[in-house]
């Protein structure tokens, strides 16, 4: 609980400006380039060779730390968990965005959603921007803040192994997903999918307790399964309905529009709701705290 709290302070006051990507780029390129033979088996391999060394030496590292002193141990997890979260920097620019499309300034807003959230494209139009922002910032909670502490949690009788298994996962599958190496590729999309399913819908459910529980559970049950990807679908469609905002639908880029099933109930976002969101993920992550707070005082008490 203490080691949580540690890191998610130091996260807010000094965030770490590290890209997990960028770190395991070469090597992960370096080992698809050599062990992809087209089939899923070598994947596996491949996946192994670069995951185990690293949550091996780690996990070493934490127990041979506690025989020498508790208090240096517990400094590892909060190192090791500090340098898996990575939240307030989408926090900052989702406020930006939210400012600028407030005083109708759309190219600026653009360029911060370019710059710091999604080089891949940009919404043309303020509305889809809106949506677009919202969405990012639900997910990258997900991946670099819940998912995070779900698996740090779940694996804490090994150490802070669980908060740096889930990103390894995560930025392998991201970075070979990219290649585009079919087969090869398969295990690893299969593991984050994996390590996505129990953190996407806890915090779900945390979204439907801090929002409006009844739209956010008819949202979650009716429209998740529409999404593509389901994990990301019960996470936004427990988020719109919590929200009482739509997300999802027609989005114009300046290539063309990209269509995705709606989510949610009531009225299409304004730029307010980018705050709302993430007061919205504010309260998830209160909830989580209390938990592990009343689990830790009845483990005191008993």
């Amino acid at each position: 609980m203490t080691a949580i709290l540690a890191a998610i302070l130091l996260e807010h006051l000094r965030p770490l400006q590290l890209s997990w990507t960028k770190w395991l780029m070469r090597p992960a390129q370096m080992l698809a380039h050599h062990l992809n033979a087209g089939t899923y088996q070598h994947g596996v391999l491949a996946w192994l060779v670069i995951s185990v060394p690293i949550l091996a030496i780690v996990s070493l590292i934490f127990f041979s730390l506690q025989h020498i002193s508790a208090w240096l141990s517990w400094l590892w997890q909060i190192a090791v968990l500090y340098a898996s979260l990575r939240f307030r920097t989408t926090r900052h620019a989702t406020a930006d965005i939210a400012q600028a499309l407030a005083h109708n300034d759309l190219p600026l807003a653009q360029q911060i959603y370019a710059q710091q959230l999604s080089p891949a494209g940009t919404p043309s139009q303020a509305e889809g921007l809106i949506r677009a922002t919202i969405e990012h910032t639900y997910t990258h909670t997900l991946h670099h803040l819940f998912g995070v502490l779900f698996w740090f949690i779940v694996l804490m009788p090994l150490g802070p192994v669980g908060a740096l298994l889930y990103r390894l996962s995560l930025c392998l599958a991201d970075i070979w997903q990219t290649e585009q190496l079919g087969l090869f590729a398969q295990f690893s999309q299969r593991m984050a999918l994996f390590l996505d399913y129990f953190p996407a819908r806890i915090t779900a459910l945390s979204f439907a307790i801090a929002g409006n529980f009844e739209d956010a559970v008819y949202c979650w049950r009716s429209q998740a399964a529409d999404w593509g990807d389901l994990n990301t679908g019960v996470l936004l469609s427990s988020a719109a309905g919590a929200m009482g905002i739509k997300l999802g639908g027609a989005i114009t880029y300046p290539h063309g529009e990209c269509w995705r099933p709606e989510l949610g109930l009531g009225n299409s976002p304004d730029p307010a709701d980018i705050h709302s969101a993430v007061s919205l993920m504010w309260r998830a992550l209160s909830i989580w705290l209390l938990l592990l707070l009343i689990t830790a005082l009845a483990k005191l008490a008993g």
